[in-house]
């Protein structure tokens, strides 16, 4: 693991500007007349629906850039609102596999959707790609579900040393809730991880009955212990309610939560942004390190499309579809679920947005963690990690 301190991104951008692009011009391609399938699952609507319209956005995107394979054959979605659901999930992931015929699925759901259909996807032999969930389990004990995002375990040892090491801090408190594998599994990691640094968490306080919680309460018990910072892996509803209640008691210590946390406040809760600022969140993206070649091509024509900035899910979007494509492409059969699993699992130094992807024989993903500071509606890069 690599850590780049502040003081050494301006010399990572620079070496950004000099590096040849990712990607070489692709030429003409003619039109075959054939279609491939692709499922595409994800919350489209209720709470979680930013997660899949906006995965599903950047999905879409891919294909107005690239619509055809290299043989000619046109990718054609199947689109199912999975609602965030475990059997709302697999009930689409079956009718999609036996009914739909689909040659691959995209997974825009969270942890516990994905786990789900990981139990079962080796029975259907269809090749599953995660684009978001990042439990540690989710390509475990199966050979068809891979995964796009770094997961809890990468996730929680970054956020832990570059607390302890970077930011100084020996004394933390985590919440945790203990309804989300994603929750769960990253405080676990992180807590696990900042005491082998020989840091002290002071407190784990547990969010199975947030409803009946008085966080000023809370917090001002925490307080008295003086941890001196808050790691917040919970969804945004509970860290704006943490924020304000911090605020409510004139307490004002570090916080720092996980991924996608900026993409879902601006998509759900816009008038609570500024409580943010100062909040260090991991990513997988950051508004100040340069993208690359591709990553810049993939932002200006998300802009000229929609209209405005893509986010954390649309850009997973984009390379989730990508990466798919890329695997089909190295098949003699686009439509071979066989060959486009092994494919993707032998994805190589693929060109992301960011940087380069990896994903392993056993389904997991090596690419690069950005711990970014909030400031004014950007996630601003503090240190890249591979």
């Amino acid at each position: 693991m690599k850590i780049f301190r502040k003081n050494y991104i301006f010399i990572l951008l620079v070496l950004a500007l000099l590096t040849p692009g990712c990607r070489k011009k692709e030429p003409p391609i003619t039109p075959s007349g054939r279609t491939v399938k692709v499922g595409v699952i994800g919350p489209m609507s209720g709470p979680s629906k930013d997660l899949g319209q906006n995965g599903l956005k950047g999905i879409k995107l891919s294909l107005i850039m690239h619509p055809y394979l290299k043989n000619g054959d046109k990718l054609e979605l199947v689109v199912a609102d999975g609602r965030n659901d475990p059997p709302q999930s697999v009930k689409e992931f079956k009718n999609m596999t036996n009914t739909q015929k689909v040659s691959a699925v995209l997974l825009l759901s969270s942890s516990s959707s994905c786990l789900a259909i990981n139990a079962i996807a080796d029975r259907y032999k269809t090749p599953v790609l995660v684009n978001l969930g990042t439990h540690p389990k989710i390509a475990a004990n199966t050979k068809y579900v891979s995964q796009l995002c770094f997961d809890n375990l990468f996730q929680g040892k970054v956020a832990a040393l570059f607390v302890h090491d970077e930011l100084l801090i020996d004394r933390v408190t985590v919440f945790s809730d203990p309804n989300s594998f994603h929750s769960s599994s990253l405080a676990d990691e992180f807590v696990k991880r900042f005491m082998k640094t020989g840091g002290e968490v002071t407190d784990i306080i547990s969010l199975k009955e947030e409803p009946k919680m008085d966080f000023s309460k809370i917090l001002m018990k925490i307080r008295k212990d003086n941890p001196k910072l808050l790691y917040l892996p919970i969804e945004p509803q509970y860290i704006i309610k943490i924020i304000k209640a911090l605020r409510s008691i004139g307490w004002f210590p570090e916080c720092m939560s996980s991924d996608g946390l900026l993409a879902r406040v601006l998509s759900r809760y816009q008038n609570d942004v500024d409580l943010l600022d100062g909040l260090y969140a991991v990513d997988f993206y950051s508004s100040t390190i340069i993208p690359t070649s591709y990553g810049k091509k993939v932002i200006k024509r998300y802009h000229k499309v929609y209209g405005k900035k893509g986010n954390t899910f649309a850009a997973l979007g984009v390379e989730g579809m990508d990466i798919l494509r890329f695997a089909m492409n190295r098949c003699a059969d686009p439509r071979d679920k066989e060959c486009i699993n092994d494919n993707l699992r032998h994805t190589r130094n693929f060109c992301g947005v960011m940087g380069k992807i990896t994903i392993k024989e056993n389904g997991k993903a090596l690419r690069p963690l950005i711990v970014n500071q909030i400031r004014h509606e950007k996630i601003l890069g503090v240190v890249k990690v591979y």
